[in-house]
């Protein structure tokens, strides 16, 4: 991610960006996503600027050239502040766990909604409702509500 500062103008917005991907191509790195998040106010000034447009880029490049990125980037007068951050690439058995993961967890949250029904259910002298019928119930309701609607508006 960095900061163009809006002093750049719009035309120069784009010249930076073809600066950045120049730059990242020389050292053979492959840009995965390039996104724009537009100009924003920064939450201090920076060297008297206070606003910037900011533009997240993602690419794929061996280690040992980041830091060289990292120190072109810092020098670099048209960019106002950057930040590199490294994300782990998972493999495709971690990617599985973890779908594994979220939906035990998820059924684990449904199970427990259904208990916290129960019990309120149980402190209020009632007894609990299944989900499947208290859908079919509001359905019921609605009609027998509209039904009793449109008598009113005949009569």
């Amino acid at each position: 991610m960095y900061i163009i500062p809006l002093k750049v103008g719009q035309e120069d917005n784009n010249d930076v960006q073809e600066k950045v991907h120049q730059m990242l191509s020389n050292e053979t790195a492959k840009i995965t996503l390039e996104e724009s998040l537009g100009k924003r106010k920064l939450a201090y000034p920076i060297n008297h600027v206070r606003h910037g447009t900011y533009v997240v880029t993602e690419f794929d490049i061996e280690p040992d050239k980041l830091s060289k990125i990292q120190s072109w980037l810092r020098l670099s007068a048209d960019i106002l502040r950057s930040q590199l951050i490294t994300k782990k690439l998972k493999t495709p058995e971690q990617i599985a766990r973890e779908q594994a993961l979220q939906e035990k967890l998820m059924k684990k949250q449904i199970k427990a909604n259904e208990d916290q029904k129960a019990e309120a259910a149980a402190k209020a002298g009632t007894e609990p409702v299944p989900t499947t019928m208290a859908s079919a119930e509001l359905a019921d309701l609605d009609k027998k509500l509209e039904e009793i609607l449109e008598q009113e508006i005949v009569k």
